[in-house]
């Protein structure tokens, strides 16, 4: 790894937590010894950061051939860059170019179904790992503590519907941490769980609204995968798995709490 550095687009990948886990093992010792490449990372998460948290609002109709002429000029002047640094300048024209493109793209915090879809499709190509393994919730509660966050866990139990946890992870979604704990079913189906500070009226529109027990549900499908939001106080709870839809949403409804 030290013979040369990573492309751009595999920083994306990394940053994204898209590699596998020898290929992340492989990048981070890169990183740790490399100023050049964790320079291009932390501006990498700069920018996700900063768009994470911006306001949605309908792109103006020129804004692709504006973002086009932007990079076309700072390939321009970059051109005698090196490859990497060509990728990621730091001038401000490109980082308000790349600000633009995952505004038009990704569309911000407003694509959380998207983001938490992305997430467990990476869990089930081993691309997304877990930091550690356990099937006792309150100690994955005190895990998630231990490591920072600042917001109340609540890592249900659900044997009586045939799933056993299998571990967690302190994660990143949608620019906010985010506490992220997976189970298995005995037919070895995956439902993963993901808490984080927010409300659903991040959410974007469409997808089914429904109430049970006075606790307001949204329900979306992404690709195949249904994933079911509600919030407990400040802290949005979302389930996400690829079996039949109403499995998952009655899974929810078992086991929302109104705050």
């Amino acid at each position: 790894m030290t013979g040369h550095h990573p492309l751009g687009e595999e920083i994306q990948d990394f940053a994204d937590g898209r590699l596998t886990p020898a290929r992340r093992e492989d990048l981070k010792a890169h990183f740790a010894t490399c100023p050049q490449c964790g320079r291009e990372l932390e501006r990498l998460r700069w920018v996700k950061e900063g768009t994470a948290h911006l306001p949605m609002h309908e792109p103006p109709p020129d804004l692709p051939a504006r973002v086009a002429q932007a990079l076309d000029s700072e390939d321009r002047r970059g051109s005698h860059a090196s490859p990497l640094r060509r990728y990621l300048l730091p001038a401000a024209g490109v980082l308000a170019a790349a600000a633009a493109i995952v505004l038009l793209v990704s569309r911000g915090p407003r694509d959380l179904p998207s983001a938490v879809g992305r997430d467990f499709a990476a869990f089930g190509r081993a691309a997304l790992s877990l930091d550690t393994a356990s099937d006792d919730g309150p100690a994955l509660e005190r895990y998630f503590a231990r490591r920072g966050l600042t917001f109340r866990t609540r890592v249900f139990d659900l044997g009586m519907m045939g799933y056993g946890l299998v571990g967690a992870r302190v994660h990143r979604l949608a620019g906010r941490s985010s506490a992220l704990f997976v189970y298995r079913s005995r037919d070895d189906r995956t439902l993963v769980c993901q808490m984080f500070e927010g409300t659903l009226d991040e959410l974007p529109r469409g997808g089914e609204t429904r109430v049970h027990d006075g606790i307001e549900f949204r329900v979306f499908s992404e690709d195949g995968v249904t994933l079911v939001f509600w919030t407990e106080g400040s802290v949005v709870c979302v389930l996400v798995s690829d079996g039949p839809r109403e499995d998952v949403v009655q899974l929810a409804y078992a086991k929302a709490v109104k705050v």
